[in-house]
């Protein structure tokens, strides 16, 4: 008896736990497989069949269609960040759109001790150095932030030489 149970839990457990195909995407798969359908007809009844359960999904808010444009500024927004593998990163080349540098300018400047600096770029952007920084830092100044090898970072104020930073935010 007590095998039996330990039995129909495990299957339970195991069910439970494996990934369900989410209803967006059982709606992009719907869609999909109207493409082969040779009558037209049929073809177009299928179409708008599939379309409401997937324009139901973007009009709630389960699923977001972003053009490249959206994926590149995202890419900026995230520079300095060490990110895992994104889904919506895949399939695409956007890669190439990541940059190596970016210039905006300093908004605000805190000293948080041992010559480093909390530094706040015009876009929200939250960077510490961890390198002494030759001369305080001010407000807007323009800050150049370059991407260096093994994910470290190099950050300019206006005409200081470049110091490693780290983004926090």
């Amino acid at each position: 008896m007590r095998a039996i149970v330990c039995s129909v839990f495990a299957v339970t457990l195991v069910h439970s736990t494996a990934p369900a195909e989410s209803a967006p995407v059982k709606a992009m798969a719907a869609i999909s497989a109207c493409r082969t359908e040779p009558n037209d007809i049929k073809r177009l009844a299928c179409y708008d069949a599939a379309v409401g359960p997937f324009t139901d999904a973007v009009a709630k808010g389960d699923v977001k269609v972003l053009d490249r444009e959206e994926v590149r500024q995202t890419r900026r927004g995230l520079f300095g960040f060490q990110l895992p593998r994104l889904p919506f990163f895949s399939g695409d080349d956007s890669f190439k759109d990541t940059p190596t540098e970016i210039e905006t300018m300093l908004t605000s400047a805190q000293e948080i001790g041992g010559g480093n600096w909390s530094l706040t770029m015009a876009d929200g952007a939250v960077w510490r150095t961890v390198e002494l920084l030759p001369r305080d830092p001010r407000i807007g100044v323009s800050i150049k932030i370059k991407a260096g090898a093994l994910g470290s970072y190099f950050l300019s104020v206006g005409t200081i030489r470049p110091v490693r930073a780290l983004r926090v935010k």
